[in-house]
Parts: C-alpha cells; sequence; structure tokens
C-alpha cells in the first residue's frame, strides 16, 4: 500500500504539488491525469525521491520512504518512462539484469528470472536475449522496459507516460498486456497519462489533478457519475461520458430475463460493445450465455442506454 499525506513541492515561490493526499491499495491501479503542468511526474517522482517533497510524506507499507537509503527504496521500486531508458550498448538481458545485478543476485538467478520475464512479455530469449535495444521495434523496447523494472520483483511499480511513444494499435495492446501482468504479479502501480482513454481503461481509480492540487481520486465510474468540480466533468469528456460509462460496465449488470434471437453475447462484454454490436445487427435485443454456454437471459438496446444516463 502507498499512503501520500499532504505532499507539496515548492521551487522557491512557486507550488508545483499542492498538499495532495491519497492512498493507493496493495494490487491496485492507481492513473494519475491532468493537464501539462498539473504536477502529475513531480508527484510520481517524490513517491520514489527523485525528487524530494518539501513537506509531506510518502509512506509504503506503512513505513515512511525517508527511513529508507536512496539506493534501497529504488531497488525496491521499479520505474518506467516513456523513452525507456534503456542502456543503447548493453543487450536486452543485460538491461533487464540491470538492478539484480546491484543487488548481488548470483548468475543463474539472473539468467532464470531474465528467461521468466523476457516469457512473460512474449519475447523468446532465444531470439531476443541477445538484441541490443535499436534492434527492437517501440513495442518491444516499451516490453523490455517494464521487463526491467519488475527484475528484482518490487511491489511497487511508477510508470510515467509509458505509452506515449507508441502508435494507437501498439498502446492498446501494451495496455492489455500490463493489465494481465499486474494481475498475474499483484504488483501495485501508479501511472501517470494525458490519455483519458488509458485512464478509464486501467485505472482502478483515478486521480485528477490540475494547477498543483488534486481536484478528485475515485474510482472511474464516480468520476463519470459524480465530477467534484466542473474541470474534472470537462477533463473526463461531456460528450463521451455516457460511453465510458458503458464501457466500465459489464453485461451481467444489465442483463435482463427472457429471449431473444441473434448472436449470443458472454456476459463479461462491455455495455459498450454491446451496444456496437446491436447497433451493427439492427437488434433490439441479443440473448446472452455464461462461460459455459448456457442461456441466462437477454440484454436490449433499452437497458443499455438506462445504464448510461448520467444523473442530472
Amino acid at each position: 500500500m502507498i499512503e501520500i499525506e499532504h505532499l507539496t513541492k515548492r521551487y522557491g515561490e512557486t507550488i508545483v504539488v499542492d498538499d495532495v493526499s491519497l492512498r493507493v491499495e496493495e494490487g491496485t491501479i492507481a492513473v494519475v491525469v491532468g493537464t501539462s503542468g498539473a504536477g502529475k511526474s513531480t508527484l510520481l517522482r517524490m513517491i520514489n525521491r527523485l525528487v524530494e517533497p518539501s513537506s509531506g510524506r510518502v509512506l509504503i507499507d506503512g513505513r515512511d520512504t525517508l527511513s529508507i537509503p536512496e539506493d534501497e527504496l529504488r531497488h525496491r521500486i521499479g520505474y518506467v518512462i516513456q523513452a525507456y531508458g534503456l542502456f543503447p550498448h548493453r543487450t536486452v538481458s543485460q538491461n533487464i539484469a540491470t538492478v539484480p545485478r546491484l543487488l548481488g543476485w548470483d548468475r543463474k538467478k539472473i539468467a532464470a528470472r531474465v528467461d521468466e520475464l523476457l516469457d512473460l512479455f512474449q519475447l523468446d530469449p532465444g531470439e531476443f536475449a541477445g538484441k541490443f535495444p535499436h534492434e527492437l521495434s517501440g513495442g518491444q523496447q516499451q516490453r523490455v522496459g517494464v521487463a526491467r523494472a519488475l527484475a528484482a520483483k518490487p511491489a511497487v511499480l511508477l510508470m510515467d507516460e509509458p505509452f506515449g511513444a507508441l502508435d494507437p494499435v501498439i498502446r492498446s495492446k501494451a495496455q492489455d498486456d500490463l493489465l494481465a501482468i499486474q494481475r498475474r504479479l499483484g504488483a501495485t502501480i501508479v501511472l501517470v497519462t494525458h490519455d483519458m482513454n488509458e485512464a478509464f481503461h486501467l485505472g482502478d481509480r483515478i486521480a485528477v489533478m490540475d494547477q498543483a492540487r488534486l481536484l478528485q481520486y475515485a474510482a472511474p465510474a464516480e468520476l463519470l457519475t459524480h465530477p467534484a468540480e466542473p474541470f474534472v466533468e470537462q477533463l473526463t469528456g461531456t460528450a463521451e461520458r455516457p460511453f465510458r460509462l458503458l464501457s466500465l460496465t459489464r453485461v451481467k449488470e444489465a442483463l435482463e430475463p427472457g429471449d431473444a434471437e441473434g448472436e449470443a453475447l458472454v456476459l463479461s462484454t462491455t455495455l459498450h460493445d454491446a451496444l456496437a454490436r446491436l447497433i451493427a445487427l439492427g437488434k433490439d435485443a441479443l440473448p446472452v450465455i455464461d462461460a459455459s454456454g448456457k442461456a441466462v437471459g437477454r440484454i436490449t438496446v433499452e437497458r443499455i442506454l438506462a445504464h448510461g444516463r448520467l444523473p442530472a
């Protein structure tokens, strides 16, 4: 767990982070969003003390980070930046092994961890371990950067615009890969992004910052249905809010009894995707099945639209 308590950073008379407090529960993803200059990256860097706070404190698993030697702290926290930060003169395996080597792991343990991570990120060790960063695509470099951050099995992973340099198709795949890996490893992640779609896709909770202040920290659905300030409503997109809400809701939450003709949807389908399918097929309703293929009810356009309706 990460607890941020009244964290402030000043540079002379300028306040870049102003009395921010929030808690990131263990094994969850917190996404920090806001306009340029809102203080997002500075807040992130104060967690691992790349930037020292002017006041306030950060606790990881109840321990004040100021009481932890800097090297020890940074070895316990993975850190990924937009440009990946790979050493150009080191191979993929050498890049991933950076922190384990600093920690004095033996060669066998390091080699096993490198192969494990390459397999996890779907990079064949036989093909990729000996390559240099310039021989990789942007998506592959990004995966190696995340693998390096995870090499020493940190409990916390900080990510500053990690997918910003990727094209939209690769970016979407990288986001899905991160979710799958996070669920498998149970890491606690704090991620900074400008992309609201990315925030809603990845975040268990989203922190909205503006002019150094934290305006709201809440689950995605709460941001959409109960924005705390006009800026939050504006940032989440007035026109897009109903569709984003549908993307956060599954068919199982809008299921109704009855039969329907046509292509069956599964319970885990989002209402956004279900509506798109209904429109594409020209249907008012479609049958719904569970994971075993058993019919469990139907989903209708009317029910979907009711779930996408925002409070007045």
